[in-house]
């Protein structure tokens, strides 16, 4: 079966600095139509940064939509027009940490919430950092705090509901697997 789905008509309804919203009208396999509501975003990074005594790098920060905090790996967006990748990880990590690297390896890609976004994120991992000679300043509404958790430390912040994203659960996993 072919499950292609035909856009039929699309109407904008935002155009933002982070996401654009729209809504198509589409045709299904079926004959029938449909409405997809969709999310466009310019892509996102994140990192996996591992410290020499074997600590992931975190950043704990306010999420508005959840209206809590939350330890997330180190990320942030693509700009529009970026295209080398690995320069905006290595800004974010600059600018979150404080740190920078020359071995960062592209784990990697994986859509957030396919079922209504087009968010492509890109995972890259390093475990040999380096403090910056000239650190990045926060963006103006960013407010965090980095701190370092063991693999236990970290599992135990999922448990607790600390760490819930999608990104830095992956990160866990990804870091679980080198272990061994």
């Amino acid at each position: 079966m072919d499950y292609t789905e035909k856009v039929l008509a699309e109407e904008t309804l935002f155009k933002g600095q982070i996401i654009d919203l729209a809504v198509q009208q589409v045709a299904l396999p079926n004959g029938q139509t449909a409405s997809r509501e969709i999310v466009y975003h310019h892509g996102a990074v994140g990192i996996i940064p591992i410290t020499a005594d074997n600590r992931l790098i975190l950043v704990r920060q306010w999420r508005a939509p959840m209206q809590r905090e939350t330890l997330e790996i180190p990320a942030g967006k693509i700009d529009p027009g970026e295209k080398n990748l690995e320069q905006v990880a290595l800004r974010e990590l600059n600018e979150e940490t404080g740190l920078t690297t020359n071995q960062l390896v592209h784990v990697t890609n994986f859509f957030s919430s396919p079922g209504f976004s087009n968010e492509l994120m890109n995972l890259y991992y390093s475990d040999a950092l380096t403090p910056v000679m000239h650190k990045r300043s926060l963006d103006a509404d960013e407010f965090l705090n980095v701190e370092k958790l063991t693999l236990e430390e970290a599992q135990a912040a999922v448990a607790a509901g600390l760490i819930c994203d999608a990104k830095t659960i992956m990160a866990l996993y990804y870091w679980q697997l080198q272990a061994k």
